[in-house]
């Protein structure tokens, strides 16, 4: 076997059992969660919109920080610069905005199914709170979590693009899980 394959087997085994784990604990903090989710129509269509649209971001933001770590642009240690400030930002921006807009297209598609005639300006506008709560704080949390990780990882010499794309979608259903389980209590 090729070295370079043995180094990536080496690098991303481990994070994808680690992973896997994390998969099941989303899926029990899913199961957790039924009575919560319920009780507010057109959830389920939101649900898994928000974990692609937290696996996007962050694995873009992810796959930028390890191209930026290759190329000497950020220095492998937490240290702010405009390159990283830059990413970040714009990584909190999509956050906010694409939350908002998945809550209109959450609401959209609830409507159009016909599920229910529960489909008033007081569905969507909760619809659009829960996104925008549930994308803004595990948006906050995973991009921490992206900087912290693309840069340790670096810095300890494993290959970042072996480690996050894996580590962050995983994190990031947990993470959004929870936070959705949060913005559910507040709206309701």
């Amino acid at each position: 076997m090729d070295d370079m394959i043995k180094g990536i087997l080496k690098e991303s085994f481990p994070i994808l059992l680690l992973c896997t784990i994390g998969g099941v604990i989303a899926g029990m903090i899913l199961h957790d969660m039924e009575n919560e989710l319920d009780l507010m129509p057109g959830i389920f269509i939101l649900l898994p919109a928000i974990l692609g649209m937290r696996g996007n971001i962050s694995g873009a933001l992810g796959s930028r920080l390890g191209s930026a770590l290759h190329l000497g642009l950020i220095e492998p240690e937490l240290k702010w610069n405009k390159h990283l400030n830059d990413d970040v930002g714009a990584s909190i921006i999509l956050n906010v905005i694409m939350s908002f807009l998945l809550g209109i297209i959450a609401y959209i598609a609830y409507v159009l199914t016909g599920t229910s005639g529960d489909s008033g300006i007081e569905l969507m506008i909760d619809l659009i709170a829960i996104s925008l709560i549930t994308g803004t704080l595990a948006g906050i949390f995973l991009t921490a979590l992206t900087v912290l990780l693309a840069v340790t990882t670096y810095a300890k010499g494993l290959d970042p693009d072996n480690v996050l794309m894996p580590s962050l979608s995983t994190v990031g259903d947990v993470i959004t899980m929870v936070c959705l389980l949060i913005a559910v209590k507040i709206v309701i």
